[in-house]
Formats: structure tokens, C-alpha cells, sequence
């Protein structure tokens, strides 16, 4: 076999050292050679001949058998090249996949584009906080909510996002809302302006179809609070659902509950304008001559709402408790001059009983009802004047109150047992003690009215107690868990807690107190008694029989057991000591 030397190619039965083909290229000029190329060649002999119609001339098939043994070399030859390029490409694929780094350095490879676009979508719905709402109202001296004709919304604000500002926001959304729903036109523009004050409007988290926690302004809303640390407050406290708690984008499912406030009557308005000369009063919200009047009935009948609520502004100083470590309780006057405002009008309506324009409720000796300080809604607390006189009102009220702080001492330690011994399935509880103060007027109040006059003064004595408004209504299930001469023995786990609770306020003050008559909304304590060993804590002080008795019919529960409580027993005799002994937290 020989090759051509100049197109490099095998002939099996050529003679020469160059092909016929190429021969002829060299000897031909530029012109020809486009058509010699063209022109078939034999590939046994190298010649050309310009009708051959296969790859051997009659040569090459008939000399001597050879043409078949070409036609074997030629096949031959086709695979070993077919093999090579087999190789050839399956080694140069693995080189190019195993190369140790892109052949461009700086271009990120598809893994890394893939997580950092990720990374930038987490970004993207962890920058932003999503609040759906519904709204509820509670008619006018309704203790129920009715649900309104509007559909839930949704409100997305950033993570830096003060609160404050954003929970302004959902209020001016949900007022646009209400103003676009004809079915709830008719009240006033000032009456709106009340209901609609994000203030006043109760912001509560849904965990479920029944169950909603009441977001406190002060405890999650106060400055410098964002949305941000909003969510993470509420989720750490488990106040968001699981669906919430667990959704890609910060989530907040909040449910509105609006209070719709007391309108004047047509004939009242010019009466609510006008201010008193005598003393100065100040109204929730000032009512103008551009106050828009409620329509009468087709009957001619008025609306059964009441007027806009008045107050009257007192001066007055406050006094605060503290309770130290070892029990000790100080009471802490402030010498500035502060004012407080009080309803007026309340005592028309306590002979009706119910909460109404004010007036909150009333118990055995003292009358409960509302006031605003320092921008806020309160309860103010009194003696009833038939039962007890400035002197008594003075000592009961200021009882209770070192009471209230004496007995959130003691749940501090309940907790701090509970933490020592690795319990942490205790329900959250506290006493409704926050913003707590006595306050004492500075100025002379009005003489009581005649034996016959009815008694309309705001205060009936000089000094009062002022405790934080808590919730009503269908936010709120008030449970008593136990009652002045009755032990707790509640079946339900926060129940359970709160006999715990009492069963450790005996342990820990060494049987010198017990606490009775405890009621609570959500998880919030709001009347207690406390009974004491030395019978010297008020009227409903039975002393030491009364803590035997608790003793005895007391029975543990899970969290006393739990505590070590149930292994622990009273002394065989009692100390002479009077009032609390100093047992608290240690140093």
C-alpha cells in the first residue's frame, strides 16, 4: 500500500508515489483545478476518471482477486478510525467535567447562583411583615361582639416598621373600611373618630376559631418596638398560631374589636359643647360644631344611646408600694401635682347594676368606675360612703393596695420555685397591679348632698384607688377560683396553677398568709383576699382558723407535686410575728 505524498491518502494498488489526481492538480492552472477536483478517483489505484461510478475501476475488482482484499483493509482501517473518535471524545468529555475550576474564575457556578438567589428571596419575605385582619364591634352596652360585613384585609409593612405607627395604620385602614360598608353607616363623625382611635380599638392574635390573646400596648407596642421585634415578642410568648408562627413570611393574624362609643342626643349637643364654669372638665373627644347629628326614628323616637362620655379633672398626688426581697412593704408619696380624670354621672346608673356611661360595677363595701390618666382608661376605686368614712376609706383602700403588690411578691416566688425546680409548664399569670397607684385630691372636695338630694359628685372621698382597666366582654371569660370562705380545688390545668399558687404563698410566708377569693381574666389576676395570721389585714381577716382550714381542705395537684409543695407541712406552734414574715427570694 502506498500513500500519496500529496494528499496524504492510502491506494493499495498505486505504483507511483503521487495519485493521478494530483498529478494532474499540479500540472493544471488555477482554473482547472476546481474541476479536477471535483472528478471521482479510484481508491485502489489513485487514477481519475471522470465517470466513475464506484469506488474501484474494472482494475482493481478484476486484477487478481485483489479487490476483495482491498475492500477488507478499507473496512478495517473505517473502524479503527470509528474506535479512535469513541475514545477520543469519551476522554476529552471526562477532562472538560473534571477540570479543578472554572475556566473563567470570577463566574460563580450554577450552585452558587442557585443559593444566592435563594438567600435573596429569604431576604425578601423576611424584610416584610404580613398583618391579616377581621373586624368585630361591641354595640353600645353589649357585653358581645357582633361580627361585621366585612371581609378580611391584609396590611404588609416592613420589619422596621415602628408598631405604633403600623398599628395606627390598621386602625385608618379598618375606619376606610367601615366608611365604605353602607350597611354600617349612622354614626356620627365623632363618634368614628372615638371607635376608630387605635388607642381604644383591642388588638388580639388568633391562635384558633375561639381563642384570641389580647396584645397590651404597653408591653408590645411601646417605642422603640418595630414589627420586627413585635413578631418575635409574640412568637416567643406563643401568641401566634402554628400557621403563623411557622409561615415563610413573617405572619400576624389579628382580629379588631371595636367599642362603639355613647352619641349625644339631638337635644344634648349644645348641652356636651358647653364646659362647666365651676370646674374644669374635659371630654374624650371634643365635640364641634361640625358634629355630625344622628337622625331621629321614623317614629319620632330618640336612639337609646347615651351621651358622649364627660369627665371631670381633679388635682391630686399619687403614692406608689414597692415590696423588697425580704417582704418589706413601703409605701412611696410623690410630692408633684398631677391630674386625673374622673366620669361623671356614674352614680345615676348604679342602681341599675350593670356597667353603663362609666360606671363599672360595685362589690360589698366599694363602687369601681372609670377614669383616664395620663392618656389611658382606669379604674378608679372607692368605699361606698353609707358604709365606711374618709378615715376607713383611707385604711381599706390602702390594705388592699399593699395586698395587690404582697400578693405579685409572692407569685414572683411562685415562679422563681417553678424555675428552681425545672417546671416550666405553668400558665403566664400576674396581678393587675402594672399602673397601680393611690391618689390623694389637693384640692377640697364638693360637700356630700343633703339626706334627700341625690349624690352626682364624681368622687365621694378624697382618696382613691387607681388600678389598670382590664378588658370586658367576650375578649375576657372572668373564672373565680376560689372564694373567701371556699378552697380552689379547679379541675383545668390554669386552675390547677393557681390552687398551686395559693397552696405556695402559705409554704413560703411559713403559714403567716394564704390568699383567698382569687378571680382572674385571661391570665390576668384581678381581685384577691389575703388572709394573715395576726387577723390585722382588713374585715375579711378570719386569721388562723381560717389558714388551718385552708390546710386541711387543700389538696395537691400536679404542679404541688411537681414543686415539692405536697411534702411540705407547718410548723407545730406559731411565731408571734405580725405581718409577713421575710422569707423572699434569697441573695
Amino acid at each position: 500500500m502506498v500513500q500519496c505524498i500529496g494528499c496524504s491518502l492510502m491506494f493499495p494498488r498505486m505504483d507511483e508515489s503521487t495519485c493521478a489526481k494530483c498529478s494532474k492538480l499540479e500540472a493544471a492552472n488555477a482554473a482547472d483545478q476546481e474541476q479536477i477536483l471535483q472528478q471521482p478517483q479510484c481508491e485502489g489505484c489513485g487514477c481519475v476518471y471522470p465517470f466513475l461510478r464506484s469506488p474501484l475501476c474494472g482494475g482493481c475488482k478484476n486484477g487478481n482477486n485483489d479487490g476483495k482484499q482491498m475492500f477488507t483493509l478499507i473496512d478495517g482501517i473505517a473502524q479503527s478510525i470509528l474506535h479512535r473518535q469513541t475514545v477520543h471524545t469519551r476522554e476529552a468529555s471526562q477532562h472538560r467535567l473534571n477540570q479543578p475550576q472554572s475556566q473563567n474564575s470570577s463566574m460563580p457556578n450554577a450552585s452558587d447562583v442557585k443559593r444566592r438567589v435563594s438567600l435573596l428571596k429569604a431576604n425578601a419575605r423576611a424584610a416584610k411583615v404580613d398583618v391579616d385582619f377581621t373586624i368585630q364591634q361591641y354595640p353600645y352596652g353589649s357585653s358581645k361582639p357582633s361580627k361585621l360585613t366585612i371581609p378580611s384585609s391584609r396590611v404588609t409593612f416592613t420589619t422596621m416598621d415602628l408598631a405604633t405607627s403600623a398599628f395606627e395604620q390598621l386602625a385608618l385602614k379598618a375606619r376606610g373600611l367601615y366608611d365604605n360598608t353602607p350597611t354600617l353607616s349612622g354614626l356620627s363623625d365623632t363618634a368614628l373618630d372615638v371607635m376608630f382611635d387605635w388607642h381604644r380599638v383591642k388588638y388580639c392574635t388568633v391562635l384558633n376559631n375561639t381563642t384570641v390573646n389580647m396584645i397590651e400596648e404597653q408591653r408590645y407596642l411601646a417605642a422603640p418596638a418595630t414589627m420586627e421585634t413585635l413578631y418575635g415578642k409574640l412568637k416567643q410568648d406563643r401568641m401566634l398560631s402554628d400557621k403563623d408562627a411557622s409561615a415563610k413570611t413573617p405572619r400576624i393574624t389579628l382580629r379588631m374589636f371595636l367599642y362603639v362609643p355613647e352619641e349625644p342626643e339631638d337635644d344634648d349637643v349644645q348641652e356636651v359643647v358647653q364646659r362647666s364654669q365651676r370646674v374644669s372638665t374635659r371630654k374624650l373627644t371634643a365635640a364641634s360644631s361640625r358634629c355630625q347629628k344622628r337622625k331621629r326614628s321614623p317614629t319620632g323616637e330618640r336612639s337609646t344611646t347615651a351621651p358622649i362620655l364627660e369627665y371631670e379633672t381633679f388635682k391630686m398626688k399619687r403614692a406608689t408600694c414597692t415590696v423588697s426581697k425580704t417582704a418589706d412593704i413601703e409605701m412611696n408619696y410623690s410630692e408633684e401635682e398631677e391630674e386625673i380624670m374622673v366620669v361623671k354621672g356614674w352614680q345615676a346608673h348604679v342602681k341599675a347594676g350593670k356597667p353603663y356611661q362609666g360606671y363599672l360595677g360595685q362589690g360589698l363595701t366599694k363602687f369601681i368606675f372609670r377614669g383616664r390618666y395620663n392618656n389611658e382608661d382606669c379604674a378608679i376605686v372607692q368605699c361606698k360612703s353609707v358604709r365606711s368614712t374618709e378615715a376607713e376609706n383611707i385604711e381599706d383602700l390602702q390594705g388592699e393596695f399593699k395586698t395587690l403588690h404582697l400578693s405579685q411578691y409572692f407569685l414572683d416566688s411562685f415562679y422563681e420555685r417553678a424555675k428552681d425546680y425545672g417546671v416550666d409548664d405553668l400558665p403566664r399569670m400576674k396581678w393587675n397591679i402594672s399602673t397601680a397607684f393611690i391618689g390623694k385630691l389637693t384640692e377640697k372636695l364638693a360637700d356630700a348632698p343633703g339626706k334627700d338630694g341625690p349624690d352626682s359628685r364624681s368622687l365621694v372621698f378624697s382618696v382613691f384607688m387607681v388600678l389598670p382597666l382590664l378588658p370586658s366582654g367576650a375578649l375576657c371569660k372572668e373564672i373565680k377560683f376560689s372564694g373567701s370562705a371556699e378552697v380552689g380545688l379547679n379541675p383545668d390545668s390554669l386552675g390547677c396553677a393557681v390552687d398551686a399558687y395559693a397552696h405556695h404563698v402559705a409554704v413560703d410566708s411559713m403559714y403567716e398568709v394564704v390568699i383567698s377569693d382569687i378571680q382572674g381574666e385571661f391570665t390576668m389576676m384581678c381581685r384577691e383576699v389575703v388572709l394573715k395570721a395576726q387577723g390585722d389585714s382588713g374585715y375579711w381577716d378570719h386569721g388562723q382558723p381560717a389558714i388551718t382550714e385552708f390546710l386541711k381542705l387543700h389538696k395537691c395537684n400536679k404542679h404541688c407535686k411537681a414543686l415539692s409543695l405536697d411534702i411540705e407541712h407547718p410548723p407545730l406552734s406559731h411565731t408571734n410575728h405580725k405581718g409577713p414574715l421575710c422569707i423572699g427570694f434569697e441573695d
